[in-house]
């Protein structure tokens, strides 16, 4: 019986193709319901659902159970409101601010190398944002803090619509791979953001929009990865930049909450599902689309204290951004596969 409905349908698609497409299309449609809600509920950071949701989508294999996502919502309205709290205690101690800041984004990339990525994400998130702005504004600040916790309850609620619209496959688990945390690889990338927090406490006019940028390429980073694979995040990088500018030109030629929904339809599909079929390229396509979201939300709704006419000087500060951590990345990689050398050529000889 199973012989003779196989045969009778032998272009159907394969189990693996299926779970790919599923997976593309809700990266795709995450994106624009996070679009979607943060117009609807005139979130501060209007890009900030979306870029969750696709980043959470992007590590999860099945939609979080009511008590995981209430979880989640806890742990980032405390940590937004302790932080915005230290932050403002110790904003006018620029030393002491910088290594509670540091301190912060450490944890992020431990509980990243831990292989605990939906945490870290958080709070990486939120270690880009509200410290840095306190530095600028308090009562800035204090509305990131309340978008902050805003925008993980909608891109909660858009990852569990596309997982009900587009399902996992059912032999689907949501068990990471075992890995052990290591100090050493988040002091490195802490390392690798420290010279930028400075430039931040230093110029006011840098927005922390560079730094959620290259928090997002440091993550990519691999030990011992090669300059081939870093020139490939900043070509992410800049692909996400050209197509967020095509996509501005589109949605101010033509207005309309329809037409720039369906405009982040068709470049989420292009990025998000190349991401999913990119194998060991993957990376590319995702700090493409994380650059990409973030530079037409920011077009369409400027963060507090910016206009939309500053979209060119966005633009040059993202690809900035990602260019420094490519350069450091790069380094780094080099000095971690130095060593190997002399070993090899000692087992050689």
């Amino acid at each position: 019986m199973s012989l003779e409905t196989a045969h009778a349908n032998p272009n159907a698609p394969s189990a693996a193709a299926v779970a790919g497409r599923n997976a593309a299309l809700r990266i795709a449609f995450g994106a624009v319901i996070g679009f979607l809600l943060a117009g609807a509920f005139q979130i501060t950071l209007f890009f900030l659902p979306a870029l969750l949701a696709v980043q959470l989508l992007s590590l999860m294999v099945r939609p979080p159970a009511l008590a995981e996502a209430i979880a989640l919502v806890f742990l980032m309205a405390v940590l937004a409101w302790v932080t915005l709290l230290v932050a403002g205690v110790f904003s006018g101690q620029p030393v002491v601010y910088l290594l509670m800041v540091g301190l912060l984004v450490f944890f992020g990339f431990l509980l990243d190398s831990a292989g605990k990525a939906i945490p870290a994400t958080l709070m990486l998130t939120l270690g880009s944002t509200i410290p840095l702005v306190v530095a600028q504004s308090a009562d800035a600040a204090a509305g990131i803090a309340g978008a902050l916790i805003g925008a993980t309850v909608i891109a909660l609620l858009a990852i569990w619509a596309v997982f009900a619209v587009f399902p996992a496959a059912s032999s689907a688990t949501a068990v990471a791979p075992a890995s052990h945390a290591s100090p050493r690889a988040a002091l490195i990338n802490t390392a690798l953001l420290i010279p930028v927090l400075l430039l931040f406490l230093i110029d006011g006019r840098m927005t922390f929009v560079a730094v959620i940028v290259i928090v997002n390429i440091i993550r990519q980073r691999k030990r011992g990865a090669a300059s081939l694979a870093a020139l490939g995040l900043l070509f992410g990088n800049i692909l996400g930049g050209v197509l967020a500018s095509i996509a501005y030109a589109f949605v101010t030629v033509q207005s309309g909450p329809v037409f720039f929904l369906l405009v982040v339809l068709l470049f989420g599909l292009m990025l998000g599902g190349g991401g999913v079929v990119a194998g060991p390229k993957a990376p590319i396509y995702s700090v493409a689309f994380v650059s990409f979201i973030i530079l037409l939300g920011l077009g369409i709704s400027p963060a507090p204290g910016e206009t939309a006419v500053y979209f060119v000087d966005r633009l040059v500060s993202v690809l900035g951004a990602g260019a420094y951590a490519v350069g450091a990345i790069s380094l780094v990689s080099r000095q971690d596969a130095a060593p190997e050398a002399p070993e090899s050529i000692t087992t050689s000889g």
